[in-house]
This record gives C-alpha cells, sequence and structure tokens, in this order.
C-alpha cells in the first residue's frame, strides 16, 4: 500500500504560485512517508497537483505514480492493490497499450475503458484519485469495506485529499481541530462515523463509495454495499455444499492475495480464522509461508501455546514477539500518532509492535484473518444478539440472563448475581425490533464515557443523540431484516472499517511500511456468506460452523474447537501504577485535562484515585474510560500544536510539472 495526496489548483497560475502549489505538494507527501518509502513523487498539472508516496509490491521497476495516459492526459494517483489485474489487464489488451506490468496501469485503463463504474470489476483494496481533464472532474475511490483511508476537505475555496489528515495539515489546507461530534460518537459507537473523522473538516470518504469534484461541486454515490436481506438466503444449501463453496472462493481469495513481486507472509493469531488463512497459504506456497504474532505476559490475554502448535503443525518460519504492559504504554503516542483518533482500546499498540517485526524481517506483506468474524458471524456481540432475543421472549425468566455467565467469563459482570446480569444486559429488552436491538448494551455502556466530559464541551452537544444519527442513516430496508443481519450490518458499518481496519489495522501496518491483505473481505466471499443460513454460521452458541468445517484436517483439532477468544490487551496495567510512562503522568494530570478542556480534570482525578485504590483488576467499563481520556490528551498534544515537515524531507519528494 502506498500514499496519496492532493489539491485542486488553478488552470494557469503564476510562476510565484506554482513554486508555493510544488512546496505544499511536498509536504504533505513527505508528511506519509511511512506508507510509502520506496518512491516520493509528485505531479503539478494544469488545474491539480497529485502526490505519491510508494511502497513498492507489484512491479518494483515500473508503476510509478503519478501515472498519466498521454493520449488523454488522465492521471491518478492509486493506494492499494487490485488482485485480480491480471485477468482485467488480459479483458483490456485489445484496446489498451500498455507499458509496465503494474496493477496501476491496469486501474488507468479500466477508467479509460468502462469511466469511473470500471469500480465495480475490482477485486482488491483501494484508495484513489483520477483526474480527467477532457471533463475537469476529479474522481475519488475507496474500496467496498474500506480497508484503506481516504480523507478530504472541501469548501468554497478548497478542495484536498489525502490519505492521513496529518497530509492535510502539513499543506496547511485546514487547521487541526478536534471534531467535537466525532469524539462523541466515538465515546459510544467505538469510532466515528463514517463520513467523518476525528477532526473538524476532514471528512473520510465512505466505504465502497466514489465522489466527483469538477467546478467545485462535491458528489458522492455508494456503488456497493452487502445485501443481508432474508429472501437472499439460499435454504436450499446444506452445510456440507455450503463448506465446499466457502473453501473453494477462500482459497481462491487467498491465491489472488498472495499475487506479488515481494514475499507475503502471515498473522497467526492463534485462533480459527488466522490459522485456516495460514494453512490455506502454506499450501498454495509450497511451504515456505512465514508468521508472525504476539504474545503477551499476562495469560488473560496470551495465546503463545496455540500459536506454536499451528506454527508447528503448519510448518511454518515462525516469528513470535512478547508485549508487556509497559511497552503498550510506552507505544501509545506513536499509536494515537498514526491512527489519529481516539480509542476506547490499547490493542492497536502490540499490532505496532508486530508490524515493526515484520518489517524488520525485510517483509512488506502479510495476510491476517481479519474480517472473519463479521462475515461468519464469530463475536460474541451476535451470540449476546441471540441470547437478548431468546430472553426478550421470556423477560420474565430468572435463567436465561445466566447465560450471560457462560457467554462472557472473562469481564467481571458475568460473575455477578443474576439482578445485576439482568441490569446490565437487560437494555432495551421490551424493544427486541428495534434497529440498535444487537448493539444497545455495547452503545449504552460505552457512551457511560461521556459522563466524564467537561460542561462546556458537552454543551456544544446538547439534544444531540450520535446513535439516532447514525440509525437515521442506514437505509431503511433494513428494518426488515432479521435480527442477525441487522447486528451484522451495523458491526460491519461501525466498528469493521471505523476502528478494526483503520486504527488498530491499516494505520499499525502502515506505521512500519507494511501492507496487511484480508482475503475473508473479499467482496465475493462476502455476497456468499449472505447467501448462507445464519445456522452454518453461528450454530446455537457455536460460532463460525462452515469456517470450522472447512479446518478440519488442516489445522490442530484444538484449534477448531476452540471458542472464540477474543483480542485484548492491558489498559489500566500500561497507563496508572508504578510502571505508568511519563506522558500519562502529565497528560492525565487534573491540570493537563482541564487546560484541553474536553474530559473534567476533577472527575478523571477521582476516578484514577479509585482506580489506584483497588485492589482486584479495573472492570472493562473503566479500563475503556482510560484508554478514551488518554488517547483523547494524546491526540491533542500531537497535533493541536504546531509541528513542521523537516525542509530535509519535504525537499526528498520529486515534483515535476506538466
Amino acid at each position: 500500500m502506498c500514499g496519496i495526496a492532493g489539491f485542486a489548483l488553478p488552470i494557469a497560475p503564476s510562476p510565484d504560485e506554482r513554486a508555493a502549489f510544488a512546496a505544499r505538494l511536498r509536504r504533505m507527501v513527505a508528511s506519509l512517508r511511512h506508507r510509502g518509502p520506496d518512491a516520493l513523487n509528485g505531479l503539478v498539472l494544469p488545474g491539480i497537483a497529485l502526490g505519491h508516496a510508494r511502497l513498492s509490491i507489484v512491479d518494483p521497476a515500473g508503476g510509478h505514480q503519478p501515472m498519466r495516459d498521454a493520449g488523454t492526459g488522465v492521471t491518478l494517483v492509486f493506494n492499494g492493490e487490485i488482485f485480480n489485474h491480471p485477468e482485467l489487464r488480459e479483458a483490456l489488451a485489445p484496446g489498451y497499450r500498455f507499458r509496465t506490468a503494474s496493477d496501476t496501469e491496469v486501474l488507468l485503463a479500466a477508467f479509460l475503458e468502462h469511466g469511473i463504474d470500471c469500480v465495480d470489476e475490482l477485486n482488491g483494496q483501494f484508495a484513489f484519485a483520477i483526474h480527467d481533464p477532457r471533463d475537469g472532474s476529479l474522481w475519488l475511490g475507496r474500496d467496498r469495506f474500506g480497508k484503506l483511508p481516504l480523507f478530504y476537505v472541501h469548501d468554497r475555496d478548497c478542495f484536498a485529499f489525502a490519505s492521513e489528515a496529518k497530509a492535510l495539515f502539513a499543506g496547511d489546507v485546514v487547521r487541526p481541530r478536534l471534531d467535537a461530534r466525532a469524539l462523541f460518537e466515538t465515546l459510544h459507537l467505538w469510532g466515528p462515523s463514517e463520513a467523518r473523522s476525528a477532526f473538524d473538516g476532514v471528512r473520510s470518504l465512505p466505504p465502497g463509495c466514489v465522489a466527483r469534484v469538477r467546478g467545485g461541486e462535491l458528489t458522492i454515490r455508494r456503488y456497493w454495499e452487502l445485501d443481508l436481506a432474508d429472501e437472499r438466503i439460499d435454504h436450499g444449501l446444506t452445510l456440507d455444499r455450503a463448506a465446499d463453496e466457502v473453501e473453494e472462493l477462500l482459497e481462491d481469495a487467498v491465491r489472488l492475495r498472495l499475487r506479488a513481486d515481494v514475499p507475503v507472509a502471515a498473522y497467526l493469531s492463534g485462533g480459527l480464522d488466522s490459522s485456516l488463512l495460514c494453512a490455506i497459504a502454506q499450501d498454495q506456497l509450497g511451504g515456505t509461508l512465514q508468521t508472525f504474532s504476539v504474545a503477551f505476559a499476562h495469560e488473560r490475554y496470551d495465546e503463545r501455546a496455540f500459536q506454536a502448535g499451528v506454527a508447528a503443525a503448519l510448518e511454518t518460519e515462525h516469528h513470535s514477539i512478547a508485549v508487556e504492559a509497559p511497552d503498550i504504554g510506552a507505544l501509545l503516542p506513536q499509536v494515537v500518532e498514526h491512527a489519529e483518533a481516539t480509542l476506547l482500546r490499547t490493542a492497536p499498540a502490540p499490532l505496532l509492535k508486530l508490524s515493526g517485526l515484520v518489517r524488520d524481517h525485510g517483509t512488506k506483506v502479510v495476510l491476517t484473518g481479519e474480517g472473519a468474524d463479521e462475515v461468519f458471524l464469530g463475536y460474541d456481540l451476535f451470540k449476546e444478539t441471540r441470547i437478548r432475543q431468546f430472553w426478550a421472549r421470556r423477560p420474565e425468566s430468572s435463567v436465561r440472563p445466566l447465560l450471560f455467565g457462560r457467554l462472557y467469563p472473562y469481564l467481571d459482570v458475568s460473575r455477578q448475581s443474576p439482578q445485576l446480569l439482568r441490569q446490565f444486559f437487560g437494555i432495551g429488552l421490551d424493544e427486541p425490533g428495534a434497529l440498535d436491538f444487537s448493539h444497545r448494551v455495547r452503545w449504552t455502556n460505552s457512551g457511560r464515557i461521556a459522563r466524564f466530559l467537561s460542561p462546556a464541551f458537552r454543551e456544544h452537544l446538547e439534544g444531540w443523540d450520535p446513535v439516532a444519527e447514525l440509525l437515521g442513516s442506514l437505509p431503511a430496508r433494513i428494518r426488515e431484516w432479521r435480527p442477525l443481519a441487522r447486528a451484522q450490518f451495523l458491526e460491519i458499518r461501525t466498528l469493521l472499517s471505523q476502528y478494526l481496519l483503520s486504527s488498530q489495522g491499516d494505520r499499525m501496518l502502515m506505521a512500519s511500511s507494511v501492507e496487511g491483505r484480508f482475503p475473508f473481505l473479499d467482496h465475493r466471499l462476502a455476497e456468499l456468506s449472505a447467501r448462507l443460513p445464519d445456522s452454518f454460521k453461528l450454530g446455537g452458541l457455536k460460532e463460525k460452523l462452515v469456517l470450522r468445517r472447512i479446518a478440519r484436517g488442516r489445522v490442530p483439532a484444538q484449534v477448531t474447537a476452540r471458542t472464540k477468544f477474543p483480542y485484548r490487551a492491558p489498559i489500566a496495567e500500561a497507563l496508572t501504577g508504578p510502571r505508568a510512562p511519563t506522558w500519562a503522568r502529565e497528560l492525565l494530570g487534573r491540570d493537563a485535562v482541564d487546560s484541553l478542556g474536553i474530559f473534567d480534570g476533577s472527575k478523571v482525578e477521582r476516578f484514577l484515585a479509585r482506580l489506584a485504590a483497588r485492589a482486584q483488576a479495573p472492570s472493562d467499563a473503566d479500563d475503556m474510560v482510560l484508554a478514551a481520556v488518554a488517547s483523547t490528551q494524546l491526540l491533542a498534544h500531537r497535533f493541536l500544536g504546531e509541528r513542521e515537515i523537516p525542509r530535509a524531507q519535504a525537499d526528498s519528494v520529486k515534483v515535476c510539472f506538466a
């Protein structure tokens, strides 16, 4: 993957303006160096400036960007991979003379042939900008699940875009200010809504969308969205036949994602999804796969025994890195700098360290199992939805709430009395048909973090409900879907694209210049999964039945028999106590919190004192409060102050004029 940036400019700028625009482009591209250290280039054209930081994966010798078609002047910058580029190349070859072996040129040729509707033919992960001087349009596009980021600023005087917000700040396109609504959304939904970023005025192109800028007007169109309607389910399928179809498509998804001119490795968590991917990849690579894992000192988070067992069984070249709580505290400033977001978890920190290990071994590309839980109903939230639906049919039952103790044995609340379980999980039980029924417990509990906001900050948000705004933005047809389908759609729309693929995915990988690839998020596989009966994915309270069927005989039996083990990392242990990092002592102090003005310093002070006085481990809710306050303080500390791109870094970007 790479980094892209650009902005609109006058058709005929003066020489001084051209020099100023080139300098701006250099700063923007230089700020994205971590995304693509192999080549830093820019091109200033009449009306547009386009920049690119390249991570060379396909056709390292060719495929340089920005790439321009000499005949039409159509020019693009592209971040990502088109995995089916050989097949598209063959189809386009009769009408286009290719000069390189890159997927970038395939995208260019596809646009020349089909216009922006070419996105329908792409199997990949991408964010791009295409300038078409024939009609003065600038097109932006983003892949179906939003694996890669694309931000923009649009107002009366300006249009600019970039892979990360920091490039827009480096170009002085917009002044960094935290967006109050985005923060409020994150405290409830774990991330801002799909069109918002953490920063005021910086918008995100939603997943599965294309945008056109022409004559100062911006229009956005969604070209793809997963359809989980009941009528799409193929009730004639047997589990065996479904497993055959999923296996065939999953193997093809892996095959496409092993296409590269550099070695491709894999993350191995020790769970079902990554183990199955590694097994398939090892078969297809003929036994040369490298695997990489995170191990924790605390057994509550650690899966090293399963990782070692899978690596030994598959005979991969395995590498592991150990992470302790102080490591996470030390890494969190760097995590927030790359994530550009408030976080309710510290789980991205170990993944940042892991991507560094991958890069240290000279590897640029890894497969990951991300997406399997959303596509094949792997999360506990889906089981929780099923239990709550079951409970809602007899809400007076004193036995049904006890099922949550089996579902969440690692949570304090699960060890509580039936009365407390009822109080905690019974939220919204009287509205089982509500659109947000599946997520109401999670969003209510995370939303309680907002009680720590300062009165002055909350005043700007009075009367505004982020959950209501989200639900109001969803397609009306979703209300007719079955409960699990609604839960699945909400999980994909919120947690997957706005947290897992961004803060915990792309940003932690690209911080070390490593590209992640996600076979379970091949859109063909997701569309096939939408045809399967729910019972093939979640049988009772057993998750991912169809994947377990495929994994039999491919991975150790103890893995196929495992229950989902949530990936988590220490929070309070990493940020408080005698081993707390210096920055946490400074930024979480009452004066520092009050000085920023987002959270209430006195409440945070009392909260930290209460944590310090506890004899037992903090609750999950307390951990979320701490992560939210700490990451927001870091976000402001990093981005709201003045920071310039060093002159030498900017000068390393080669800018041409045409």
